[in-house]
């Protein structure tokens, strides 16, 4: 497995809290738990600079967490952290439940439909209040599937292909 598929977005640095260096952390909620002092995350800039940062001190609240880095002393160390993506590794997250996978292992698989028709690839993956919905582009144009067990049907990231059944008003 490459370094850049060992390591799996986790979350956002929202903001500096405080003056001596803490952020707030904005993880995926069942991630949270996992952030303990000494663990190291990745912060990633937009620009793709890439950091890895040890945890100090971690605690939460109101669903989020505050992190204290080593190496990051002031808020102004803080504010540099504002907005970069947080990564853990596939170790540190341990195996998904059966039905579920991480974003980037799907994006880019083809997918088709159960009766055989290739719509396109997963070009994203929409996080929404009821569920996650693939954004498959393909010769066709755009279709937003839902990530329901009535629409997907299987993945199987070993072949690279999702099997779909398009129930009516999806095209």
């Amino acid at each position: 497995m490459t370094e850049r598929h060992s390591w799996i977005e986790a979350g956002v640095v929202l903001r500096p809290h405080g003056i001596r260096g803490e952020v707030i952390v904005d993880l995926k909620r069942d991630l949270i738990k996992l952030v303990t002092a000494g663990c190291e995350l990745r912060i990633r800039s937009l620009m793709g600079e890439v950091s890895r940062l040890e945890v100090e001190v971690v605690r939460e609240h109101r669903g989020r967490l505050i992190v204290k880095f080593r190496a990051v002393e002031t808020r102004d160390d803080a504010e540099e952290l504002r907005g970069r993506g947080v990564w853990m590794t596939r170790e540190q997250i341990g195996p998904l439940e059966p039905g579920r996978w991480f974003v980037q292992d799907i994006v880019g698989i083809a997918v088709l439909t159960d009766g055989g028709e290739h719509l396109g690839e997963v070009a994203e993956v929409l996080s929404l209040p009821a569920n996650d919905v693939y954004v498959v582009i393909g010769e066709h144009g755009e279709i937003l599937l839902p990530a329901t067990g009535e629409v997907i049907r299987e993945v199987d990231l070993e072949q690279g292909k999702m099997l779909v059944h398009l129930i009516e008003g999806l095209r």
